[in-house]
C-alpha cells in the first residue's frame, strides 16, 4: 500500500517539474496553423457557411521563414473573379508589416488590429499568421485529454491589440504540438469563436493539420479550411513576397 501511495506521489511531483518546464512561449509558437517549416507551399479549399447558403475558394498558400524573417502569402485562385483577394505578411526582426488586397486595391493591415476577416470568412489576420509570444500574456493552466490525446491547456490574453476576444484557451498537444481545440472568450468568459483541428496529415515526416474549422459562435458561421495539397523544403521566389505584386 505503501508502495502504491508513493508511486502516486512521484507521478504527481513528475507532473508538475514537467508543467514547470514547459514553456509556454514554445509551445505557442509550435501551435502555428502552418506549423513551422522553413518554406511551405499549399493548396487548400475554403468552405465558408453563413445562414443563406456555402461558398467556396480555392486558395493557394507560401511561407518562408528563416534568418529572422519570416514571410507569408495567402491568395484566393478561384474563382477566378476573386483572384485578386490576398493576404501578405512581412516579419523583419521585431517588424511584422501585412497587407490585404481586394478588387479595391491593397491596404495595409493595423497591427492594433487583428481581428481583420480574411476573405470574408470566420477565420482572422491573425489566426493565419505565425504566433509572437509577445503579443500575449501567456500561462499554463494545466493538461487536458482532447480527443483521447493528452493536451497542454495554454491560456494567452491578447497584449495592446484590439480583437473579438478578451482571451483565448487553446488545447495544444503535448507530443506534436498542434493546436487541436481553441475556445476565444470575451470579457464575461462567454466564447465568442472556437476552433478545431478535425483532421491531421504527416508533411515530410511531421504531423500537420489537414481540415480544421472556425466557428464564429455569435453569428451563427463556420468555415473548413482543407489542404488539398502541400510541399515542404523547396524554396519559394522572392517575387510572391513582393508587395508591388499585390
Amino acid at each position: 500500500m505503501r508502495r502504491f501511495l508513493a508511486m502516486i506521489v512521484l507521478t504527481l511531483v513528475s507532473g508538475a517539474v514537467i508543467a514547470q518546464d514547459a514553456d509556454p512561449a514554445e509551445i505557442l509558437r509550435r501551435a502555428s496553423l502552418f506549423g513551422e517549416f522553413t518554406s511551405l507551399q499549399a493548396k487548400l479549399t475554403m468552405e465558408i457557411h453563413e445562414r443563406r447558403g456555402a461558398k467556396e475558394r480555392g486558395i493557394e498558400a507560401y511561407i518562408e521563414r528563416g534568418d529572422g524573417e519570416a514571410r507569408a502569402l495567402v491568395q484566393i485562385v478561384s474563382p477566378a473573379f476573386l483572384n485578386s483577394m490576398k493576404f501578405l505578411s512581412v516579419t523583419e526582426g521585431d517588424e511584422t508589416v501585412q497587407w490585404l488586397a481586394t478588387s479595391r486595391g491593397p491596404r495595409r493591415v493595423s497591427g492594433s488590429n487583428r481581428s481583420e476577416q480574411l476573405f470574408d470568412s470566420d477565420f482572422t489576420v491573425e489566426d493565419l499568421s505565425d504566433y509572437d509570444p509577445d503579443d500575449y500574456r501567456l500561462s499554463l493552466t494545466g493538461s487536458e485529454r482532447v480527443s483521447g490525446i493528452d493536451c497542454h491547456v495554454l491560456e494567452a490574453v491578447p497584449v495592446s491589440a484590439r480583437t473579438d476576444y478578451a482571451r483565448r484557451v487553446m488545447y495544444i498537444e503535448k507530443e506534436s504540438g498542434l493546436l487541436r481545440l481553441a475556445r476565444f472568450l470575451d470579457g464575461a468568459g462567454q466564447p465568442v469563436r472556437e476552433f478545431e483541428l478535425l483532421e491531421q496529415m504527416t508533411l515530410d515526416g511531421v504531423p500537420f493539420p489537414r481540415v480544421v474549422k472556425m466557428t464564429t459562435l455569435t453569428a451563427g458561421t463556420h468555415t473548413v479550411l482543407t489542404v488539398d495539397e502541400a510541399v515542404a523544403g523547396e524554396d519559394v521566389p522572392d517575387r510572391y513576397f513582393n508587395r508591388a505584386n499585390l
